[in-house]
């Protein structure tokens, strides 16, 4: 496939031009195809293991939560009262696999905390994001910053209130059809650009059976379009759902992903299967490779079932926080819409987790740009926020496309 240099875009938008302008940034940390390295993949083996253990244990009446840890071989299972006995079930099941299940006792069951969750957004504030904890101690709360102990949610569950701001991560340069995740995707209104963004995955309609595009409702409102890096129509959002921050493109996909360095470079980008999803666990490693940054691993999801408010959007459901175990980026503007996925072997095969939606904005979770430099609005972050692809499948009754 040819590709063009950044500096083809800068006729295209001021946003272009100043970026094709600057000079590369420094890869902070591992970044393209050197990411998934072989620590990483053992990781994600043995993470994919511990997610079948998880699968047998019913998640009813008191169950809190699960932390999977990959590193010690352990599924950690959070229960409000007494376990029931298909958590020994599965422990037995775990044993037999050279893997071990941990059960702890949790204050709260997570439906007790989903549904003191719903009562404080219902009741209004500056509440940024806000999701049970995974171990069932309460609620976590992110307020703007600035936020007084006043202003703090009053509620009959303990919660825990700290200062952050979020913003959306709203931009490889010229895919063709049919087109892979990670892309680098330009929105259209009426013939105007109104930004950059990264292709998700590709999608099949569970109605029709046509192959679709997934990526961020935030990257383009109903009745807009996308086109590549040279301005070639790639289709319009067909379906749009801002609860799991998602929408559906009217273009064919394929069940790859772009894999490698950012738009930024020319070199070192490939494809790579997709085989499948899979919904995330607390302690779950990730990689991301949006557009604007590259592929980026050693990153960690340290909560889930988090609920984010987003200023001009709307509130995002069912979405997972996760955070740079090296303390550098894990993503920035531009990579939004991109994908969230784990690496499965043999063969370096991926499972869909969800797309890019947004970047913690607080000084202390900036960090210097992989891929396209921080000019023109652009920054990144160690902290990033995604929909579980679960959720988003299930609003637009689509599949993940998985290679034949």
């Amino acid at each position: 496939m040819k590709m063009m240099k950044l500096s083809a875009l800068a006729a295209v938008t001021a946003t272009a031009a100043l970026l094709a302008s600057a000079t590369p940034s420094l890869a902070q940390g591992a970044t393209g195809p050197a990411a998934i390295s072989p620590e990483v993949k053992a990781l994600m083996t043995t993470q994919d293991k511990l997610h079948k253990i998880a699968e047998r244990v019913d998640r009813g009446n008191g169950f809190g939560g699960f932390f999977v840890d990959a590193g010690s071989k352990t599924l950690n299972v959070y229960w409000k009262g007494k376990a029931p006995a298909k958590v020994t079930a599965a422990a037995a099941v775990a044993k037999a696999q050279g893997l071990q299940v941990k059960v702890h006792s949790a204050k709260y069951s997570q439906a007790e905390l989903k549904a003191e969750a719903a009562r404080l957004l219902k009741a209004g504030g500056s509440i940024q994001s806000i999701a049970a904890k995974y171990d069932g101690s309460g609620l976590a709360v992110k307020q703007a910053a600035g936020f007084s102990a006043q202003s703090a949610p009053q509620s009959s569950v303990a919660v825990e209130v700290e200062s952050g701001e979020v913003e959306l991560a709203a931009s490889r340069l010229v895919d063709t059809s049919p087109y892979k995740g990670g892309a680098y995707i330009e929105n259209y209104v009426n013939g105007e650009v109104q930004g950059a963004c990264s292709s998700g995955f590709a999608v099949v309609s569970n109605a029709t059976g046509a192959d679709k595009l997934l990526t961020a409702a935030h990257c383009g409102d109903s009745g807009s379009f996308f086109t590549n890096g040279a301005l070639d129509y790639i289709g319009s959002v067909e379906s749009r759902s801002v609860s799991s921050d998602s929408e559906i493109v009217n273009a064919t996909g394929q069940a790859r992903v772009w894999i490698g360095d950012s738009i930024q470079t020319e070199s070192n980008q490939y494809g790579l299967d997709v085989i499948g999803s899979s919904a995330t666990l607390a302690g779950d490693w990730l990689c991301t490779s949006g557009s604007f940054s590259g592929t980026i691993c050693d990153i960690r999801a340290v909560q889930t079932g988090l609920t984010i408010c987003l200023t001009g959007f709307g509130c995002v459901n069912n979405s997972v926080e996760a955070l740079h175990q090296g303390g550098y980026s894990a993503g920035g503007n531009g990579d939004s819409g991109g994908p969230l996925f784990s690496v499965q072997q043999p063969g370096d095969r991926l499972v869909a987790r969800g797309t890019l939606t947004a970047i913690s904005v607080a000084p202390a979770d900036i960090r210097q740009c992989s891929g396209v430099p921080a000019e023109n609005g652009r920054r990144c972050s160690q902290r990033i926020f995604y929909p579980d692809i679960v959720a988003q499948m299930a609003d637009h009754n689509v599949r993940i496309k998985t290679i034949s």
